[in-house]
């Protein structure tokens, strides 16, 4: 059996199946802060795994701007119908960001107002006040939202299918750009930037160069030119941390049967023709700051809400954290350590782990 996700603990813990893992892979784990598996199928992980998405080498011609709003539509019109055809409710994740207010704007605008007892937006205090404008006018009094609470897995439901702004940092860059976008330093070249990048979190040289060298080839896999280190964060997060993205839901949720969680889940941003429109607008996704991060999906924004506020000013936070674990609720559904290509999730306690094993 092909594993399909590693749990960030046991990938930066070292062993699998009581095998020691690569010290390579170990230090990007490290570092990328998941159990990461490579879509470029280029890096030697230590185990047998399965991509879900392979990164098509075929980018096609390059789309205009106009395209990006263009793929919401679609993508969002395709929901909707599975919706109708299998008489379900739609359940967006909206945290109140820029990704998940894209999704919802998209199906709000592909059913029509007698339809919109279909859609059940998930979300909290954190979310309204993200974006209170958008809950007042547009969720308040016209959508059948829910009130949650962490964990947002314990409200998934058993039938509706579930929607969530996950892979819209996958599309754009990375977190770990922002400070680097901050600096100026994004748009430097990538082998000036990253061994100082690496520097920063090991303290060591040597660490430093083993990681560039066993990225270097993963790197040179990239569908399109790695010049500056906008574009590798980019392209690392967009082809080592998509697979972990699309899984970390499905598996920490509440749900024993994970396949059937994982079946009903639209990840909008996971959808082909955005990873298309994010390698054929490559040089188009660059930002000359924060504010200008993830444009085009706020120009999108904009185009259904008018507010040129949160068009020119709102930039990227992190909002999955606040809803993902709840630890006394979850116990050791939160230590799930790999789930296998059947969709089988392992389950060990990491307290025992630790103690029985050594963790470098």
């Amino acid at each position: 059996m092909r594993v399909i996700f590693l749990n960030s603990h046991r990938g930066k813990s070292g062993v699998l199946n009581g095998k020691r893992l690569p010290e390579d892979y170990i230090l990007a784990c490290k570092f990328f802060d998941c159990g990461i598996i490579d879509r470029s199928e280029t890096l030697d992980q230590g185990f047998a795994y399965s991509v879900l998405d392979p990164i098509s080498g075929d980018i096609g011609p390059p789309p205009d701007s106009h395209d990006f709003g263009e793929v919401c539509d679609a993508v969002a019109q395709g929901i909707v119908a599975r919706a109708r055809r299998e008489d379900r409710a739609i359940r967006v994740l909206w945290s109140g960001g820029i990704d998940s207010t894209v999704a919802l704007i998209a199906l709000l605008r592909a059913l029509p107002q007698e339809e919109y007892y279909r859609l059940v937006p998930l979300l909290n205090m954190i979310s309204i006040d993200e974006y209170p404008l958008f809950f007042r006018q547009h969720i308040l009094h016209q959508l059948p939202f829910r009130h949650t609470r962490s964990p947002i897995t314990g409200h998934f439901g058993k039938q509706d299918l579930l929607v969530t702004g996950e892979h819209g940092d996958q599309l754009f860059g990375s977190d770990k750009l922002l400070p680097l976008i901050r600096n100026g330093l994004c748009y430097e070249p990538w082998e000036k930037v990253l061994p100082l990048h690496l520097f920063e979190k090991f303290s060591s040289r040597k660490k430093t160069d083993r990681l560039m060298a066993y990225l270097a080839p993963q790197i040179a896999a990239a569908p399109v030119a790695i010049q500056s280190t906008f574009d590798l964060f980019w392209w690392l997060n967009f082809s080592i941390k998509w697979q972990q993205v699309t899984l970390r839901l499905p598996v920490f949720s509440f749900e024993e049967d994970t396949r059937s969680v994982y079946d009903r889940m639209h990840h909008f941003f996971r959808d082909e023709r955005f990873q298309q429109w994010s390698i054929n607008n490559h040089p188009n996704r660059a930002c000359d700051g924060l504010m200008s991060y993830k444009q085009a999906a706020k120009d999108y924004i904009f185009q259904f809400t008018g507010d040129e506020d949160y068009q020119r000013t709102k930039t990227k936070e992190p909002s999955l954290k606040n809803v993902i674990l709840n630890r006394k609720e979850q116990g050791n559904v939160r230590y799930r350590i790999s789930m296998g290509d059947d969709f089988s999730p392992s389950v060990e306690t990491f307290h025992r782990d630790f103690k029985n094993q050594r963790i470098v």
